[in-house]
């Protein structure tokens, strides 16, 4: 057996490799997917997304094979990302003298023909590869090998849009706590606080544009899955097995799920709208505009909306429409099975004062709004993980979505200096609180 050498640039590959905290993680259903994809489309019984650190090749995703990492020295990966060519094949593993007596191959994984495309980033440094395997001799066609570099491109859109969130992440809980400083200083330092606060707009443009375009490329490296997928649906979808025609079925529903995943994340990232132009506007106008939006939903859950009070809210229209779409579908999507379903919703006109537990103005107006629903609610120590993006309480398998709507719900309110909450039990419906400020007049002080 011949031990792959280590890369050229190996310090740099490893902390980058590092940086995206992927190595030892949890598994994930967009990354199995992708392995199910390309076995399907190669033909073969196994694919992996294979991640080599110093000492390991980790097994992001493991399709068909039983480890989930392998020493190194036995690594066909190894030796994949420091080829030269844009694959990495081995016809017959047993007539190569690099890993005819390898223990992947002697031994239970019986790993007789291996391909693998390099998973490279924008620095031309690999991370690891997607490859397949079978247990028998076999080459790839030109349209499976093409198909295996888009795989392994989408892999890499994954990762990276990983890597952009954790720094998007990061970005914001430093912001916020930049921010909190800022409001202790800000009347001996009023100058100064105005020259940070544009600092912070630049910081946020920047934070936008980079999730938009991140999510913007995904979009290309999908259309192309979904091409093949519809390929494959026109001229093979008759050979299938009836497995076959099942794994098939959940990777076009995966690919969906992704097209819907990288849409909630264009709507977040353009969520952020600093210097917004606001409309005095009636609560229950924006209520009604949504539930014409939700008309088929609403009626095929047989769910009921009720307006119980209303009030004027200083809000930017669009967004507050968004705002209550993402809500209201919530309260479809966790609705019980086989009760009524119902959403209820008041508003009214505070003072800061009147809540001296909600961190408000004390001397300032606020609108009040509850929504609430007789769902099947959640735990109460969730209430503040329910607004993380990507956080969701439920399997996909069970109540489908993208764990962003609730995101984008929170960011609305904060872009309307405003503050939201929500109390909840299990099998009891959830009951959301929102305090938004009541714009005040330029000419005489009073409120609007």
């Amino acid at each position: 057996m011949q031990k792959a050498s280590y890369h050229a640039r190996e310090a740099e590959r490893i902390k980058l490799l590092q940086s995206y905290s992927i190595l030892d993680s949890l598994p994930e259903i967009e990354y199995d997917n992708l392995t199910k994809l390309a076995a399907e489309i190669c033909k073969t019984p196994v694919s992996l997304i294979s991640l080599v650190d110093d000492s390991r090749q980790l097994f992001k995703s493991h399709f068909g094979f039983e480890l989930e990492e392998t020493p190194r020295e036995q690594s066909f990966c190894a030796h994949a990302i420091n080829g030269d060519g844009s694959i990495f094949m081995i016809e017959d593993t047993r007539m190569d003298e690099r890993f005819r007596d390898n223990p992947l191959v002697t031994g239970r994984s019986d790993i007789i023909f291996y391909a693998g495309v390099p998973l490279k980033s924008a620095l031309g440094l690999p991370l690891g590869t997607l490859c397949v395997i079978d247990h028998v001799p076999r080459i790839l066609s030109k349209n499976q090998i093409e198909a295996l570099h888009i795989l392994s491109e989408q892999v890499m859109s994954l990762l990276e849009l990983r890597k952009s969130k954790l720094e998007l992440d990061n970005a914001h809980s430093e912001l916020t706590r930049f921010s909190d400083k800022l409001e202790k200083m800000v009347s001996s330092r009023t100058s100064e606080l105005e020259s940070k606060n544009m600092e912070l707009e630049a910081m946020n443009a920047e934070l936008q544009s980079f999730t938009y375009i991140s999510s913007h490329d995904l979009q290309e490296p999908l259309r192309k899955i979904q091409i093949f997928i519809s390929q494959l649906e026109e001229n093979e979808y008759h050979s299938l097995t009836e497995n076959g025609r099942y794994k098939f079925e959940r990777i076009r529903l995966a690919a969906f799920r992704m097209q819907n995943l990288i849409q909630d994340l264009l709507a977040y990232s353009v969520a952020e709208n600093i210097g917004m132009n606001t409309e005095n506007v009636p609560l229950n106008s924006l209520v009604e505009e949504t539930m014409d939006t939700l008309k088929e939903e609403l009626k095929n859950r047989g769910t009921t909306v009720e307006i119980l009070a209303n009030c004027n809210l200083d809000v930017v229209p669009s967004q507050f429409k968004q705002f209550f779409y993402n809500l209201f579908s919530n309260a479809i999507k966790f609705a019980k099975v086989g009760g009524p379903s119902s959403i209820e919703i008041s508003g009214q006109t505070v003072t800061g004062a009147q809540y001296p537990d909600v961190p408000l103005k004390k001397d300032t107006r606020y609108s009040r709004i509850l929504i609430s629903d007789n769902g099947i609610g959640f735990e109460q120590r969730y209430a503040d993980q329910v607004f993380g993006i990507f956080q969701r309480l439920h399997g996909h398998e069970e109540y489908r979505g993208t764990g962003i709507g609730l995101a984008i719900v929170k960011k609305v309110i904060q872009n309307h200096s405003g503050f939201i909450s929500v109390k909840s039990s299990s099998g009891n419906g959830a009951q959301f609180e929102i305090f938004l400020p009541v714009k005040q007049s330029l000419n005489s002080g009073t409120t609007e």
